[in-house]
């Protein structure tokens, strides 16, 4: 099992998917993606400033063996 990071602009999902072994990191890009955080030592992170008609989610999903998994 793994976890698909789907992004969706303008209520259009985007064909390109990366594939995450952890539901953690994923949804940590997931959330970076929302908010247009530009690092992980953003000091803004914290806020409420969402990207306008922006969402990224994970979602659990069975790839074969030969997809590459970030970590």
């Amino acid at each position: 099992m793994a976890f698909a990071l789907i992004v969706v602009i303008n209520n259009v999902e985007q064909p390109d998917v990366s594939y995450w072994a952890s539901i953690y990191k994923c949804n940590s890009y997931a959330k970076a993606i929302e908010h247009g955080q530009v690092s992980s030592k953003d000091r803004y992170s914290n806020l409420d400033r969402s990207q306008v008609n922006v969402t990224a989610y994970c979602k659990p999903v069975y790839v074969e063996e030969d997809v590459e998994l970030l970590d």
